[in-house]
């Protein structure tokens, strides 16, 4: 397949990804989003997204994200769905994106990748995600406010989660699924002062309901399985960045996996920028739109410059 070109190509097409093309195609410049499954990234799941300013009675994240894409289409941008990264060459000249249907060139790159959630891989997961189901306790926690929930995990995310739900509601067990819990000593006193115990030795295997959660089944380390009713699972069990693409790119990643950038959102690489979940520097839809609008505005002056030259 022949490569196609491009001024601008952004990699991942959530709020940060929309917003970039939305800046970058506004200024005349041909921009391709490239997103390997869906539109909308985390901020799709949200049911209702009631911090985001302009929206007073708040806007599901489905919804949210539609706007996004007619706004960047109405300025040109092209937006594949069901094209993941496999590859990138970043040459002096122009930088190469390889994907499962065909390869695309630009002048300038932005990574707008995100975090993937780790899933569980049970049954009614998928089915009751945003019905219930949820991997964002400070995206959906206040629609479960003081409803009964349970909260997934061993680590630290858990943790934080279960304390930030504590303030909606007290009826919250507590799953790890494992044997054993790692969380620092100061989130455990936290715990402990809110009266929260982890049920350890016991493992969700199954989330149900009709339409929306209603249960969930727990198997002791015996064996037996019983049922418990809750409104809400909350899954919290850690993010896979994807970065393997981007290192080999040359791309600096930190210890955490996310990726280096300035306060112009630019990576070590120039002409190669990056913006939203995939920096570390926020889970809010508003900020990555913050850093998206910087970084489309800075890889559009980046390939204009280059042009003039």
């Amino acid at each position: 397949m022949d490569e196609q070109s491009y001024d601008v190509a952004i990699v991942g097409g959530g709020p940060a990804g929309l917003t970039a093309a939305i800046y970058a195609s506004r200024r005349g410049l041909k921009t391709i989003i490239l997103e390997e499954g869906n539109l909308g990234g985390r901020a799709a799941y949200a049911h209702m997204i009631e911090n985001y300013p302009g929206f007073p009675e708040g806007i599901s994240g489905v919804d949210l994200v539609r706007r996004f894409e007619s706004q960047a289409e109405r300025f040109g941008a092209v937006i594949r769905t069901g094209q993941g990264v496999n590859g990138i060459d970043i040459g002096p000249d122009k930088k190469t994106l390889m994907t499962q249907a065909g390869t695309y060139s630009a002048g300038a790159i932005i990574v707008t990748t995100g975090l993937k959630q780790k899933k569980l891989s049970i049954p009614g997961e998928e089915k009751l995600l945003g019905r219930g189901v949820s991997y964002c306790a400070t995206c959906d926690g206040f629609f479960f406010k003081g409803r009964r929930v349970a909260v997934l995990g061993s680590g630290q995310e858990a943790a934080s989660d279960i304390i930030y739900l504590s303030t909606l509601t007290d009826k919250i067990t507590w799953v790890p699924n494992a044997d054993r819990i790692s969380v620092e000593e100061a989130y455990l006193k936290k715990l402990d002062e809110i009266g929260i115990a982890p049920i350890l030795g016991a493992k969700i295997i199954e989330v149900f309901g009709e339409g929306r959660v209603q249960g969930i089944k727990l198997e002791s380390g015996g064996g037996s399985i019983e049922e418990k009713a809750i409104d809400g699972l909350f899954i919290a069990i850690g993010t896979v960045p994807t970065i393997d693409v981007l290192k080999k790119a040359g791309i600096i990643i930190d210890d955490n996996g996310y990726i280096v950038t300035n306060e112009g959102m630019e990576t070590n690489i120039p002409g190669v920028y990056a913006a939203g979940d995939c920096t570390g520097k926020s889970h809010q839809v508003v900020v990555a739109v913050g850093q998206g609008a910087v970084a489309g505005t800075n890889a559009s002056d980046y390939v204009k410059m280059k042009i003039k030259r």
